[in-house]
C-alpha cells in the first residue's frame, strides 16, 4: 500500500520545479568550491574545507525535500505541531539574545554544535508560513468580518518574530520575515487599499532612513554600526572605498573584471581576501567574475524560472492552505533572491543575505531544500485530487 502510494505520487512529480532546483544546487556546489578554496586554505588548511560541508548540506537537503514531497499534507496542518515548533524557536532565538556567550562577531544568531552552525531564523521564516497559512486558511470567513479581531494572535506572532530576528542582530532575516508574512496577510482578504498604504508607508520608511543618513550622517536608534556603515555605502560607496564602501567595491571590481564570458573557473582574483565573504553574501559576484555575464545569467534565469513556477502552482492549486504555503514560499525565495542581488549590484544596502542555493549555508540550503519539497508535496496533493474517484 505504501510502495503504490510512493509510486503514485512519483509519477506526479513537478520536474518543472525539481530539475532548476537541482542544477542550482549542483552549480553551487561548484562555485562554493571554487569561491571559499582561498579563504578555506587560509583559514583551515583545507581548501575543500568548505566544498565538502556544501556537498553533505546539499545531499541532506535533496533527501529532505525528497521526504517531504511524499508526507501527507495533513502532517503540514497540524497545528499542534506547528505551535510547539514556534515556542521551540522562540525559545531558541531569546536564548541567543538573553545569554551573552553566544554572540558571534557581535552578532546572536548562531547556535553551534562543533564546527556546525544552526541559524533559527531560517526556521523560523519556513515555521511562519506553515502557520501563517494554516490559520488563514481556516479562518478565512472571520477575516472578511474583520480582519484585526481574527488576526490579532498571528500579528503578534509575527511583530515578536521580526523584532527578535532584527535584535540579533539580522537586518536582512527580519526584512524577509516581515515582507513575507506582509503578503500572506496582505493575501488573507484584507482591502487592497490596505496593501497599497503599507507598502507606501515601508517605501517613506525607507526613504526617510536614507535621507537622514545622508543629510547628518548620525547614528540611528537601534541600528548597530555596521548596519549604518551599509547604509552610507549604499549611498556612495566610492566615498570610503578602504572601509564603508569596501564590499561593494570590490564586488563591483569582481563584476566588471568578468565581462561577458569571465575570467575562468578559479582564476578569481577578488576572492583571494579582497572581497569578504565570497562563498556567502558575494558569491554571484565571483560568478561574474569568473563566468562573466553569461554565468550570472545563467543563475538568474533558472532562480527567477524556479519562483515563477511556485507562483504558478500557487495559482492552480485549489486548497487555500496549499496556495498560501505556495506564496510563502515564493516569497521567501523572491525576496532572498532579490536583496542578495541588489545588495551585490549597489542596489540596495548589504543585509548579509545570501543567494538560495548557490551559497554556501547549512541552514540556509536545509529550509530553502525542504521548502522546495513543501511546493512539490501541494503540487502533488492537487493533482492526485484532481483524478476521477
Amino acid at each position: 500500500m505504501i510502495k503504490n502510494t510512493i509510486k503514485k505520487k512519483f509519477s506526479y512529480m513537478d520536474w518543472r520545479l525539481l530539475i532548476p532546483y537541482i542544477i542550482l544546487s549542483g552549480f553551487g556546489i561548484l562555485m562554493v568550491y571554487s569561491s571559499s578554496s582561498y579563504r578555506a586554505m587560509t583559514d583551515y588548511n583545507n581548501s575543500e574545507y568548505f566544498f565538502y560541508k556544501q556537498i553533505i548540506f546539499a545531499s541532506l537537503g535533496l533527501f529532505g525535500a525528497l521526504i517531504v514531497s511524499f508526507l501527507s499534507k495533513r502532517v503540514f496542518k497540524n497545528d499542534k505541531l506547528l505551535t510547539y515548533m514556534l515556542l521551540g524557536l522562540f525559545g531558541i532565538l531569546a536564548y541567543l539574545l538573553l545569554w551573552p556567550g553566544t554572540a558571534t562577531k557581535g552578532a546572536r544568531g548562531w547556535i553551534y554544535f562543533g564546527s556546525i552552525g544552526f541559524q533559527p531564523a531560517e526556521f523560523m521564516k519556513l515555521n511562519l508560513i506553515l502557520y501563517l497559512s494554516w490559520f488563514i486558511s481556516k479562518h478565512q470567513s472571520r477575516i472578511n468580518e474583520g480582519f484585526y479581531e481574527t488576526m490579532k494572535k498571528p500579528l503578534m506572532i509575527t511583530a515578536a518574530a521580526v523584532a527578535m530576528v532584527f535584535l540579533q542582530p539580522d537586518l536582512g532575516g527580519a526584512a524577509i520575515i516581515a515582507f513575507i508574512c506582509l503578503v500572506l496577510f496582505l493575501h488573507s482578504g484584507v482591502k487592497i487599499k490596505y496593501g497599497v498604504m503599507t507598502f507606501g508607508a515601508i517605501g517613506a520608511l525607507y526613504g526617510l532612513i536614507i535621507a537622514v543618513v545622508k543629510t547628518f550622517g548620525s547614528r540611528i536608534p537601534f541600528f548597530q554600526s555596521y548596519q549604518m556603515e551599509r547604509i552610507t555605502s549604499f549611498i556612495d560607496p566610492f566615498a570610503d572605498i578602504q572601509d564603508s564602501g569596501y564590499q561593494v567595491v570590490n564586488s563591483y571590481y569582481a563584476l566588471s573584471r568578468g565581462g561577458l564570458f569571465g575570467v575562468g573557473i578559479g582564476e578569481s582574483i577578488q576572492k583571494s581576501g579582497y572581497l569578504p565573504e565570497p562563498h556567502t553574501d558575494f558569491i554571484l559576484s565571483i560568478v561574474g567574475e569568473e563566468l562573466g555575464l553569461m554565468g550570472v545569467l545563467f543563475v538568474l534565469v533558472l532562480f527567477f524560472y524556479m519562483v515563477y513556477r511556485i507562483f504558478k502552482n500557487a495559482i492552480k492549486i485549489k486548497d487555500p492552505f496549499a496556495q498560501l504555503v505556495c506564496i510563502g514560499i515564493g516569497t521567501m525565495f523572491l525576496a532572498q533572491g532579490v536583496i542578495n542581488v541588489g545588495g551585490a549590484t549597489g542596489l540596495m544596502p548589504l543585509t548579509g543575505v545570501t543567494f538560495p542555493f548557490v551559497s554556501y549555508g547549512g541552514s540556509s540550503l536545509l529550509v530553502s531544500a525542504v521548502s522546495i519539497g513543501l511546493v512539490n508535496n501541494m503540487y502533488i496533493n492537487d493533482q492526485i485530487s484532481k483524478l476521477p474517484k
